[in-house]
């Protein structure tokens, strides 16, 4: 730096030293405060290192007097080209005021909707029909699994159900948002009382006298045959026909003629059209309980119509019923597998009971009306078949299904008003 210039910045330095000094002496008192004066710009810094004040001496005054300037980079960059050192660097930083910040505002947002609590049913075995609060809400699939996504929070009884197993029920909390879980392992009822007819006593068989004339037992297969039936359904026996004298009625299953199995309407009356008038013939059957099998005499087909096979009234008569009294209707029972298993029979109600009788199926149910908690019109499980439940005081749930003599689907209302009745309602 030429002498002139050097001359001129030791002035500009002496000067500042003496108001330091002149303040110093006025306000003495004010040496021993943190930071005395007026805080250092960055103009006074660049003058005192350009006056040849070292750079720790520039680093003392700035700590007790602060500065007013912030360290931006274009600022660092002037103090280091007049002679600022590292340190001096170090301490402007630490002491430079920060700009303050604005307030974050965080977004406004709306609280999130709580979503609806999810009842999860978990049965054993499946295919089991679930109520809530005594509501039908549908059932468990094969592997015994249902979702339920509809229900309110709070309180809610839930009963699980199958024929032929106890009913679980117990009480959940739901809360929205949240899965609640329900399993049940339902546990098999004892079997219900079957009835057990008395069989005809066996007649002495005479020999067979062939005619020429094709055989004829005297039965008309249902129109409609149910689904899983083992044999043919029969819808009557004919009046006075070999079928009906050896004791087969509407809804018993023809299992086999002359020993060999029968599945169809058409192997039937094939099998009975290949045997003559006269002839004996072995003829099995199940008639709800127990499978009989009777060597018949096959007669001439009757030429007159009204001896053809009874067509069966709805609802049936009482014909051949254990019991007297009655009022019957033609059902199919469902087995708990959502209509895809079922027996066909005959449901009677009088005398202070329920009595069904499957005619292709094991099943024979003898149930006292005082035992009966409800019986209902069916809101989910194959209500579109028009099922209906009874269900007992115990917890037992049955389901059915009105049919007619063809196996289609009638409304349940007749039969409910009659088990009404029956119960005093």
């Amino acid at each position: 730096m030429p002498p002139d210039g050097q001359a001129k910045h030791f002035s500009k330095a002496l000067a500042f030293l003496l108001i330091l000094v002149a303040t110093l002496a006025i306000c003495p008192s004010s040496a021993n405060s943190q930071k005395p004066g007026k805080s250092l710009s960055k103009q006074d810094v660049l003058d005192l290192l350009t006056g040849d004040v070292p750079g720790e001496r520039v680093a003392a005054i700035a700590q007790e007097r602060g500065i007013s300037f912030e360290m931006t980079a274009a600022a660092e960059k002037e103090i280091r080209a007049a002679g600022g050192s590292d340190e001096l660097i170090r301490v402007l930083r630490g002491l430079a005021p920060r700009a303050p910040s604005a307030p974050s505002r965080s977004p406004r947002t709306s609280p999130a909707a709580v979503s609806p609590p999810v009842l999860m049913i978990q049965s054993s075995p499946g295919e089991s029909q679930v109520y809530v609060d005594d509501e039908p809400m549908g059932s468990t699939g094969q592997a015994g699994r249902l979702k339920l996504t509809r229900l309110s929070p709070g309180e809610h009884h839930v009963r699980i159900s199958l024929s032929g197993y106890q009913d679980h029920e117990e009480t959940v909390a739901l809360t929205g948002g949240h899965t609640a879980t329900v399993a049940a392992r339902l546990q098999a009822t004892a079997p219900p009382p079957t009835y057990n007819p008395p069989q005809r006593p066996a007649e002495v068989e005479t020999p067979t006298v062939s005619s020429g004339q094709a055989g004829y037992l005297g039965v008309e297969p249902m129109a409609q045959q149910p689904a899983g039936a083992r044999g043919v359904v029969i819808s009557g026996a004919a009046p006075g026909s070999p079928a009906e004298q050896a004791g087969i009625k509407t809804y018993d299953t023809i299992l086999a003629v002359g020993g060999r199995p029968v599945k169809t309407p058409q192997e039937l009356m094939s099998m009975l059209g290949g045997h003559q008038a006269g002839e004996i013939v072995p003829v099995t059957w199940y008639n709800g309980s127990t499978n009989v099998t009777q060597r018949i005499r096959l007669a001439a087909r009757p030429t007159q119509p009204q001896a053809e096979a009874a067509t069966p009234s709805y609802p049936p008569s009482l014909t051949n019923m254990p019991h007297t009294g009655f009022v019957s209707f033609p059902v199919a029972h469902d087995h708990g597998q959502s209509g895809s298993n079922y027996c066909v029979g005959v449901m009677s109600i009088g005398n202070g009971v329920i009595y069904f009788k499957s005619t292709n199926g094991p099943h024979t149910f003898e149930i006292p009306l005082n035992t009966v908690k409800e019986a209902h019109r069916n809101a989910v499980y194959l209500s579109a078949l028009g099922a209906f439940h009874i269900r007992l005081n115990k917890g037992t749930n049955y389901n059915f299904v009105v049919i007619n003599q063809y196996g289609q689907y009638q409304p349940p209302d007749a039969i409910l008003t009659a088990i009404e009745q029956a119960m005093g309602k």
